[in-house]
C-alpha cells in the first residue's frame, strides 16, 4: 500500500461545506452563512496621550478620548465591515467598491441544473474571503485512461486582498490532483476588480461555461501530449530541477558527473558545492520519491505528464496545508505558480 494518501479537493478537505443540494445561489448562501452584507467605513486613528503633545479633543471634528487613549479621524483610510455582526474584516482604499456575496454568485443562477451543479461553499475567518465551488456536468479520459472531472470555483474578497475571481480547475480524479488548464496562468483566471462598475460584468454565467467546455477540450489535448511525450530518468530529474534551481544552480549541478542523480539522492557534498539550500535539496526529493512511490504515479512514470502530476501531486497531496493556507496556494498563490511554471516546462 503507497504511504501516500489522496487529501482532497482544495476548497473541501473540511473548509468547504456540502451545497451540492442547493438549487440557486440564495440556498447556498443562506445554508452557509454567506448571506450577510459588508459596507465601507471610514478609519479613525487611536493614540496615546503625551505629555508634550496635542490633546485636545475636538468633538467638532469627531475626536474623542477613551482609557488614555485619543481617537482622531483618520484622512483616506477605510475598512470593510460585517454589518450584521459590526466586524471589520479588513482594509481597503478609496476607490475599493464592496461587492455583496449575493451579487457575485447570483449570475451563475441560470447554468446551475443542466450545466453545472453546485458542490462545496464556504468562508474564512468571519468571512473576509468567501468561495464556492460548481462541479460541471461533463467529464473527460484521456489515452491512458486517466478521467477528469471540471469545476469552477468562484471567490470574493472584502478584505482587498483579492479580486473577484472565477477559476477554471481540471482534476485528475484518481487522486485528486488540481491541475492547471493552459499553459499561460492568466488563461485559468477570470478576474474582475472591486470597481464602480464591476457589477455591471457579472451577468454571463451561460457564458462561463460555454467557455469551460472549450477549455475542457483544449485540456484534454494538452494533457494526451503530455502523455506522449517520453522522458528518462535523467530528463525528469533535469525538468523537476528547472522548476525550483535557479540557472546558476542548476549549471553547477549540471557540470558535476551524474550531478542530479547524486543531488536527488540526498548527496551533501554535491549540495554544497553548487549552494543549495537544504529546503530546496528536500523538495526535490520529496517531489521525485512521490512519482516513483505514489500508487496514483504507477502508469505514468515514463512521460511528461508523469512529470507534472508528481508536481502537482505533491503540492495537492503531499505538502502539509491546511484550510484556508491550501486552499490560497493551490488555488492562486505559491503552489498554483509552481504548477503552471511546470505545465509550461513539460508543455
Amino acid at each position: 500500500m503507497s504511504k501516500y494518501q489522496v487529501k482532497g479537493l482544495p476548497w473541501g478537505s473540511g473548509l468547504g461545506k456540502d451545497v451540492s443540494d442547493c438549487k440557486s445561489a440564495q440556498d447556498v448562501m443562506q445554508k452557509v452563512g454567506l448571506d450577510f452584507t459588508v459596507k465601507k467605513c471610514e478609519l479613525v486613528a487611536k493614540m496615546p496621550f503625551s505629555l508634550n503633545d496635542n490633546n485636545d479633543i475636538d468633538e467638532n471634528a469627531g475626536d474623542f478620548s477613551r482609557d488614555g487613549m485619543i481617537y482622531r479621524d483618520c484622512p483616506n483610510a477605510y475598512a470593510t465591515y460585517r454589518t450584521d455582526l459590526n466586524i471589520p474584516l479588513g482594509l481597503v482604499k478609496s476607490k475599493y467598491e464592496v461587492v455583496q456575496n449575493m451579487n457575485v454568485f447570483n449570475f451563475f443562477n441560470d447554468a446551475i441544473g443542466s450545466d453545472a451543479n453546485w458542490d462545496k461553499a464556504g468562508m474564512f475567518g468571519y468571512g473576509h474571503k468567501i468561495f464556492v465551488s460548481a462541479k460541471l456536468s461533463f467529464d473527460s479520459e484521456l489515452k491512458n485512461g486517466d478521467k477528469l472531472d471540471y469545476y469552477l470555483v468562484f471567490s470574493n474578497s472584502h478584505d482587498g486582498s483579492s479580486s473577484i475571481d472565477i477559476l477554471f480547475s481540471p482534476i485528475r480524479v484518481w487522486c485528486l490532483n488540481m491541475l492547471n488548464s493552459a499553459l499561460k496562468s492568466s488563461d485559468n483566471f477570470i478576474r474582475l476588480r472591486h470597481t464602480a462598475n464591476v457589477s455591471d460584468k457579472l451577468d454571463f454565467g451561460g457564458k462561463i461555461v460555454a467557455a469551460a467546455r472549450e477549455k475542457a477540450q483544449g485540456s484534454v489535448d494538452l494533457y494526451n501530449k503530455l502523455i506522449d511525450t517520453k522522458l528518462d530518468k535523467v530528463t525528469m530529474l533535469a525538468t523537476i530541477a528547472k522548476v525550483y534551481l535557479t540557472d546558476e544552480e542548476l549549471n553547477n549541478v549540471l557540470n558535476i558527473q551524474h550531478g542530479l542523480e547524486k543531488l536527488f539522492d540526498f548527496n551533501d557534498y554535491v549540495r554544497e558545492q553548487c549552494n543549495i539550500s537544504t529546503r530546496k535539496r528536500n523538495i526535490l526529493t520529496s517531489v521525485w520519491d512521490y512519482h516513483t512511490k505514489a500508487e496514483t504515479q504507477q502508469n505514468i512514470q515514463d512521460n511528461a505528464w508523469g512529470v507534472y502530476n508528481a508536481i502537482t501531486g505533491y503540492y495537492s497531496n503531499v505538502v502539509d496545508m491546511t484550510r484556508e493556507k491550501r486552499v490560497n496556494s493551490l488555488l492562486y498563490g505559491t503552489a498554483n505558480d509552481v504548477m503552471q511554471k511546470t505545465l509550461a516546462l513539460v508543455g
